[in-house]
């Protein structure tokens, strides 16, 4: 019955780990350099917009690959797909990741 119980609150865990590292990828690609106060280096860097669609790619993968690499290391980037609307010019990135390594709650320390 404990195991059983420990294992579940285990899983719980995981998954709320799981779901925080989303929703702050998630929160990273929603955001542009300079919106919010007191990091203003964190977001995406709006430097692509404006730019030709091949550039603009090219700039934002590099730019999401640095931005989860720094403010969410427990994050590991599987792939960057984008949906582009060339009449409008609009480029939409669908980035997948993959929670990985181990995160110690209590020194906050990411260990791979």
């Amino acid at each position: 019955s404990t195991l059983l119980a420990s294992s579940a609150a285990s899983d719980v865990y995981k998954r709320q780990i799981y779901e925080e590292v989303i929703q702050n990828v998630w929160f990273l690609l929603s955001s542009i350099e300079y919106d919010i106060p007191l990091n203003r280096e964190f977001g995406l860097n709006a430097a692509y917009i404006d730019k030709p669609i091949t550039t603009a790619t090219a700039l934002a993968t590099a730019d999401i690959y640095d931005k989860i690499g720094e403010y969410e290391p427990r994050a590991e980037i599987v792939s960057i797909e984008f949906t582009t609307d060339y009449e409008r010019g609009i480029l939409k990135p669908k980035v997948e990741v993959e929670v990985n390594g181990e995160y110690d709650e209590y020194d906050e320390e990411y260990t791979e």
